[in-house]
C-alpha cells in the first residue's frame, strides 16, 4: 500500500520540523520545503528541496501529493530586517500565492494554510478567542496572515481540495532557535534557556492566562482534521490547556534546581491577548492532547540529550 504523501513549506523551521517529523512517525513520506535547513534530523521518509518558494523549480516536485500543509512564513518584525511593512506583508503573501499555484496545477486532497492566533489583538474578547470572534490585529505580522487568510478562502471556492485555514496559538516544543526569519522565540523557550543558566523567571506583574500546544501534537491533529469531510475555516486548534504565567514558570523552575520565580515590580507592559478558545469541533472529542508538564518534561529531557 502506498504510503500517503504531504508537502510542507517551512519545513526547517521551528513548526515545519515538528510537523515534518511528525507525519513521517505516522507513516507518511514528506516532500519537505526551505530555504535552508540546518537542524531538519535525516529521516529516509523526508525528502528535503531547498528552494525560494517564489522563484521555485515547482517541475522538480512530485505531482501527486495528499496533503499541503503552507507552514512558511516570515515572523521576524520588518524592520529587524529592514524591511517596510509593504514590502513585508507582499513577501508573504506571495509565497502563499506561488504554493496555491503549485496546489492549483496539481491539487491536493487537503490544502492547510497555518495561521495564528497573532490576527487577533488583546481588545477583540475578554475571555477567550473563539473562531466567531472578528480579528483587528494591526501589526505587519496580523495583516499579512488576515490577506493570506482571505486568498485562501478566495482559492477554496474553486473547489479543488479540501481546504482548511488553521489558527495556531502559543506553541512549544523541541528544536526552537532563533532564526533570521523568526528572531523572538516563546516565553518558554526563553525561561528554560534562563533555568539552565541558574536565573530566576520573571513572571509578569498581570500573570497572563495564555493556550499552549506541544508542537509534537500538530501532525496528529492535522491527520485528524483533513480526514474528516466537513470543511470549516478557520479552525481554531490548540490544546485546550490554559496556563497562568506564573503557572508556567514554576513548572520550568522544578525542572532546575535552585531556580526561582520571581513576579515582576513593573508595570506589565502591553496586554496580553486571551488564550485560543478551540473549535468546536467533534472529531477532537477523544483526541488526545499533551498535558503541558508531560510535553515540558519531553522537551527538556530531549534537548539535553543533543
Amino acid at each position: 500500500m502506498t504510503p500517503p504523501r504531504a508537502l510542507v513549506t517551512g519545513a526547517g523551521g521551528f513548526v515545519g520540523q515538528a510537523l515534518c517529523q511528525g507525519f513521517s512517525r505516522r507513516g507518511w513520506e514528506v516532500v519537505a520545503l526551505d530555504r535552508h535547513f540546518v537542524d531538519l534530523p535525516q529521516d529516509p521518509r523526508i525528502t528535503r528541496f531547498e528552494v525560494d518558494l517564489c522563484s521555485a523549480e515547482w517541475t522538480r516536485l512530485p505531482e501527486e501529493l495528499d496533503l499541503i500543509i503552507h507552514a512558511a512564513w516570515v515572523t521576524t518584525d520588518p524592520m529587524s530586517l529592514g524591511m517596510s511593512r509593504g514590502d513585508y506583508i507582499t513577501q508573504n503573501v506571495l509565497a502563499l500565492a506561488a504554493v496555491l499555484g503549485f496546489a492549483t496545477r496539481n491539487p491536493p486532497d487537503s490544502f492547510v494554510f497555518l495561521s495564528s492566533s497573532g490576527v487577533f489583538s488583546a481588545s477583540d474578547a475578554i475571555e477567550g478567542l473563539t473562531d466567531q470572534h472578528r480579528p483587528t490585529g494591526s501589526s505587519p505580522y496580523a495583516e499579512g496572515k488576515l490577506k493570506s487568510e482571505g486568498l485562501v478562502a478566495s482559492w477554496a471556492s474553486e473547489g479543488l481540495s479540501k481546504t482548511y485555514v488553521v489558527r495556531l496559538g502559543h506553541l512549544f516544543g523541541v528544536g526552537e532557535v532563533v532564526r533570521p526569519t523568526r528572531q523572538v522565540v516563546s516565553l518558554v523557550a526563553q525561561w528554560v534557556a534562563e533555568a539552565r543558566k541558574g536565573s530566576s523567571l520573571e513572571v509578569r506583574a498581570d500573570d497572563p492566562l495564555r493556550d499552549w500546544t506541544y508542537t509534537a501534537d500538530l501532525a496528529p491533529a492535522l491527520e485528524r482534521l483533513t480526514a474528516d469531510p466537513v470543511e470549516q475555516s478557520p479552525v481554531h486548534l490548540s490544546n485546550p490547556e490554559t496556563l497562568r504565567d506564573s503557572e508556567v514558570a514554576s513548572l520550568i523552575a522544578s525542572e532546575y534546581s535552585s531556580v526561582e520565580v520571581e513576579v515582576s515590580t513593573k508595570p506589565p507592559g502591553m496586554s496580553v491577548k486571551p488564550p485560543m478558545v478551540p473549535s468546536d469541533l467533534s472529531i477532537f472529542n477523544d483526541f488526545q492532547w499533551t498535558d503541558f508538564a508531560t510535553g515540558l518534561s519531553s522537551v527538556i529531557e530531549e534537548e539535553e540529550t543533543l
